[in-house]
Parts: C-alpha cells; sequence; structure tokens
C-alpha cells in the first residue's frame, strides 16, 4: 500500500471494507493513479472510473449499487 500514500481513503477501502465485496481485486500499478474498472460478466472491460478523489462512503455506495457484498449488513 506504501503507493498509495497519497490516497488515505482507498488505502483504508482495501484494509478495511473489501472483503465485504469477493468479486473486487486490487492491483497497484506504478505511476497510475487510482482507478476502478468494471468488468462484465464474461469479464470483458466494460468501464473505467477514476476514484482518486472519492472517499470510502463513494466506494461503498457505489459497490453496494454493482456488486454484491457477502453479507446484507454493511
Amino acid at each position: 500500500m506504501r503507493k498509495l500514500v497519497f490516497y488515505h481513503e482507498i488505502v483504508g477501502f482495501i484494509e478495511e471494507e473489501k472483503d465485504k465485496f469477493p468479486a473486487v481485486k486490487s492491483s497497484i500499478f506504478f505511476n497510475s493513479p487510482p482507478q476502478l474498472v468494471v468488468l462484465a460478466q464474461e469479464g470483458q472491460h466494460k468501464e473505467t472510473i477514476s476514484i482518486d478523489n472519492w472517499k470510502r462512503e463513494h466506494m461503498l455506495q457505489f459497490l453496494e449499487e454493482k456488486v454484491k457484498p457477502t453479507s446484507a449488513k454493511i
């Protein structure tokens, strides 16, 4: 998580909330701002969203609408 030092909200989400969404995977790419890559059900690229200024609440709200969490309570 060292490369995300300027993105505290994203690091907090990855460390504390990501496990609620087993379909979500995280990867770190050198010199790349944080992005959310949405794949279609077949695994094909659907859209890419820049999340460098998102707060944890924004990520949770987006994923709750788009991805099924492991439990109903988040």
